[in-house]
């Protein structure tokens, strides 16, 4: 990226609220103020009709739907890339079975390689990440059900 304007695509195409560069003596930050922000109902639907068109869903949308999943999610520790597969492990599907401390998957972030583990012994009864994806901070990934 050599141009303010392609950091301020990026931040604004990936949605984010805060995006912060350093490179050598270049820093940029980059901040949403969401408070100050009132937008009425037809401008967030043509929003979440956006996002849907892109493939990512909105912050509420994945509240009500880890509400409706059975079981313990387990989520992303940091905002990276999803990789299904860590190393030679082969990915973890849904019915799998996973003991607490087991890999489950590798985010990268920074070309560094950053393994999630289960938190609970159980099934994994929903996979909410797929190959590739860009996922945020807390997002879902997993949902473990005790066996």
């Amino acid at each position: 990226m050599n141009s303010l304007e392609e950091y301020g695509a990026l931040f604004q195409n990936l949605g984010l609220s805060e995006l912060v560069v350093e490179d050598g003596d270049f820093k940029l930050k980059l901040r949403k103020d969401t408070a100050n922000q009132s937008a009425d109902s037809e401008s967030q639907e043509i929003l979440q009709d956006k996002e849907k068109m892109n493939g990512s869903v909105s912050m509420t949308e994945d509240k009500k739907r880890e509400e409706t999943l059975d079981g313990e999610p387990i989520k992303a520790p940091l905002l990276g890339i999803f990789y299904a597969a860590s190393g030679e492990n082969k990915a973890v599907k849904e019915g799998d079975t996973v003991k607490a401390g087991d890999v489950l998957c590798t985010i990268e972030a920074m070309k560094m390689m950053n393994e999630v583990k289960s938190t609970k012994s159980g099934i994994v009864s929903k996979v909410c990440a797929k190959e590739g994806d860009l996922v945020e901070y807390n997002q879902t990934l997993f949902v473990v059900k005790a066996s």
